[in-house]
């Protein structure tokens, strides 16, 4: 059920529960509600809760280092109330009222003329870029509130108006020129989901913003389709055909983030289910309820709620910056050795920055024409002993005869000329009667010997061959980051990689 369909006085008499919830589709208001004590005034004798000054509304605060629009806490009309110091309410000092006269301030407020008009503070400050409480995007230069600092009454996100107020009050790292996000910007910071990134098959965006004709196409009429519903355009209530995604969507690698299930940029962390936009929702009926975009990172939905109602979205504020403002030393992206890339826009067509190397994200299983073996792309870690059981009880790709690889079959692999012709082989495994000390066996240097196509395992890799000097203690290694072959002891974890 939308909201959009309520009547006004339910809408009244819903403001008397807390978080009543549906499902989200794109365009629809969820039912997300929050309740604020508005305790006003500053002098309380209160004493502070054990949480108060963390500056997360937690425990018995109220509210924790906030502030919000007055004309949320009662009959206001105008003004900032910030929060008490000891979390108990909001000091409505600085409110202004209507009278007959005019507004005027709720008392003597700083900034305000004699007729009680208050003078906006429009001086954006000196930003110090290595003050540190935001991050800046290499890629777009906006700079992102990091963490974030307004959690809500009860850790549950603020209300619209009071994410709007948060960042219009904030002075970071010496600016206060901070702002809600528009829904453009947000989508900046999406990662691997391709219809609700920047130039993705979804339409919404601060230039179309009407969720009739930019958000919600569930039949497909309009040739958008669910797309705006990101990874849950792959519920079954939805049609797939309709989702737009790519193969390579969704699938939560390790490439595309290292925040579990949270489809966003990974140096950004804190909630993932929803950040507010300063973009309305300019339909009829966005705009009767003062509907405002936002973008759930957990499915990388685009979506939008009453300001109203909702007090479930979170607030990240944002402003504009330049190359100049990146600060000093920030390791979002690492120096790149190789000169290769530093992020998947780098790279060709199908091949993503791994590890500052362009290479494919292969299928499971790889033939190598040369040697007519199989391999496994995808490997693990394992003593040898298990290695060996493990690829015995494999079954991948349609075939069950998997084993762990003969020395002679992990060199056929090697890139590196001298390899072959190391003494060591499945014939001649000891190490002093097979001349493993050789410089053929100690491989080449520092770099990458292993095929493109299976990946950045380079480290050692367990060979079913044992050396058979050592009373079978030990097996062959090789390791392609030099590819150099020895032997180790079994009872130690290395790569398994199975062959057939």
């Amino acid at each position: 059920m939308s909201k959009f369909s309520w009547a006004l006085p339910a809408m009244i008499l819903s403001l008397l529960f807390i978080s009543c919830t549906v499902a989200e589709e794109p365009g629809e208001v969820t039912d997300d509600l929050t309740v604020t004590d508005t305790t006003g005034g500053s002098d309380d004798d209160t004493t502070a809760s054990a949480t108060c000054g963390d500056s997360i509304t937690n425990g018995a605060d109220v509210c924790d280092g906030d502030a919000v629009d007055c004309a949320t806490l009662g009959d206001f009309t105008g003004g900032l109330a910030v929060c008490k110091s000891n979390c108990t309410g909001y000091d409505t000092t600085n409110c202004v009222k209507e009278t007959s006269e005019g507004t005027t301030p709720d008392s003597d407020t700083p900034g305000a003329t004699d007729d009680g008009t208050v003078i906006s503070d429009e001086d954006p400050g000196v930003f110090d870029k290595n003050a540190g409480g935001f991050w800046t995007d290499p890629d777009t230069y906006l700079i992102w509130e990091e963490p974030m600092g307004n959690q809500g009454t009860g850790g549950m996100g603020p209300t619209h108006a009071a994410a709007e107020t948060y960042c219009a009050n904030l002075v970071l790292a010496g600016a206060k020129d901070w702002r809600l996000p528009t829904i453009d910007e947000l989508r900046t910071l999406v990662r691997g989901v391709s219809t609700t990134m920047t130039g993705g098959k979804c339409p919404t965006t601060e230039a179309c913003s009407n969720q009739d004709t930019c958000n919600k196409d569930k039949d497909n009429a309009q040739g958008f389709g669910n797309s705006c519903l990101g990874c849950q355009a792959l519920a079954d209530t939805y049609d797939p055909a309709f989702s737009y995604l790519e193969s390579s969507d969704c699938q939560l690698s390790d490439r595309q983030l290292t925040n579990t299930e949270c489809y966003r940029v990974s140096r950004l962390t804190g909630p993932c289910d929803g950040d507010w936009s300063s973009t309305p929702n300019t339909s009829a009926t966005g705009t009767s309820t003062k509907a405002f975009w936002y973008l759930n990172f957990k499915r990388a939905l685009i979506n939008s709620d009453a300001d109203l109602l909702s007090g479930a979205n979170w607030v990240r504020c944002i402003r504009a910056g330049t190359a100049d403002d990146i600060p000093e030393g920030q390791t979002d992206y690492p120096p790149v050795a190789s000169g290769e890339c530093i992020r998947d826009l780098d790279c060709p067509v199908e091949k993503y920055c791994v590890e500052n190397q362009c290479i494919l994200i292969p299928e499971e299983t790889w033939l190598d024409s040369a040697s007519g073996l199989t391999w496994q792309t995808f490997p693990t870690k394992k003593t040898w002993a298990d290695g060996i059981a493990y690829c015995d009880a494999l079954d991948l790709g349609g075939s069950a005869d998997w084993r762990l690889p003969t020395i002679d079959e992990l060199k056929t692999l090697s890139t590196c000329a001298g390899t072959a012709t190391c003494g060591i082989t499945d014939a001649c495994a000891g190490y002093t009667s097979c001349n493993g000390g050789s410089a053929d066996c100690k491989g080449c240097a520092s770099g990458n010997y292993l095929p493109e196509i299976l990946g950045l395992d380079i480290q050692n890799h367990w060979s079913a061959t044992e050396e058979t000097q050592t009373a079978t203690e030990n097996a062959w290694t090789l390791n392609f980051s030099t590819s150099k072959i020895g032997y180790l002891d079994k009872g130690w974890e290395f790569t398994v990689r199975c062959v057939r």
